[in-house]
């Protein structure tokens, strides 16, 4: 009995210790920061939390969270960008993944990519209300170095295109964008040029080189994108007349439909009906 009270109580002080020592670390990790803008008493991060990801069937707290973005406006935009540029160390990877593996506490612990969708749910309910971030973000952009678990990278493009053409000033960052060697931030780039449509003499010749993406998918959306541009894309034509002998049907499609918008007449001559 004196053994089994002592294992007892040994147990109780392992697990008062363990209860302490993660709250302490969870306090250092999820400190407040500056204080956020708040809507019906709940702060920004908490509305949030109720957007839906991209290709899923909205939550049912998903109209009350764009209800409070567009009550609390650009008051949001220092929280969105303090999350776009949050990090996650070593330290607080490895205190994630143990916190997974124990049941004792309930720890709500989240990620970076985590605050960096939410500023892009942000963003995009915002949308042309959040051109006056367009200087931060090209700024968080070119500081941040891309890695697999940090990487905001793919975000801000997008970012841009919910603006559309009020994010003018990003065209020569997506630009660059175009050519990025991870396809995400390629495809985001190349479909934020079609939704800003602006800089056309930068935009086109970028553009037409996606026509000839590796990716199917990619070049589809770079046709797309060029017939954004109608007659201000005059230099795409050639390229887009080599994109209709394309093996991929969808890519051939949305060529010959990029080319009627901006060139009819080229169009009928090279056959499109």
């Amino acid at each position: 009995m004196h053994t089994t009270a002592v294992r007892k109580t040994r147990r109780i002080l392992l697990i008062g210790s363990l209860v302490t020592v993660l709250g302490t670390i969870s306090w250092l990790v999820l400190r407040p920061h500056d204080p956020e803008p708040t809507y019906n008493g709940k702060p920004l991060s908490y509305w949030l939390d109720g957007f839906s990801p991209p290709n899923r069937n909205p939550s049912p707290r998903e109209f009350d969270a764009d209800k409070a973005m567009q009550q609390i406006g650009t008051n949001a935009l220092p929280t969105l960008l303090r999350l776009l540029k949050t990090r996650d160390s070593k330290f607080k990877i490895n205190l994630i993944q143990f916190a997974q593996k124990q049941h004792l506490i309930n720890l709500n612990w989240k990620t970076a990519r985590f605050h960096q969708l939410q500023a892009w749910f942000g963003f995009r309910c915002l949308g042309t209300n959040g051109k006056s971030a367009v200087p931060a973000l090209i700024e968080i952009y070119n500081q941040r170095p891309p890695d697999q678990d940090n990487d905001a990278h793919g975000y801000i493009p997008l970012i841009f295109a919910a603006m559309g053409p009020a994010a003018a000033d990003a065209v020569p960052l997506l630009v660059q964008a175009t050519t990025d060697t991870n396809h995400d931030i390629r495809w985001s780039a190349v479909s934020g040029l079609g939704r800003i449509r602006a800089r056309p003499e930068l935009a086109v010749p970028a553009l037409t080189e996606a026509l000839r993406d590796s990716d199917s998918h990619l070049q589809v959306d770079a046709a797309v994108s060029l017939a954004a541009f109608g007659t201000n894309a005059q230099s795409a034509v050639s390229g887009l007349i080599t994109a209709l002998s394309d093996a991929n049907p969808d890519v051939r499609t949305n060529a010959a439909y990029a080319l009627n918008q901006i060139d009819p007449e080229a169009a009928a001559q090279a056959g499109v009906k």
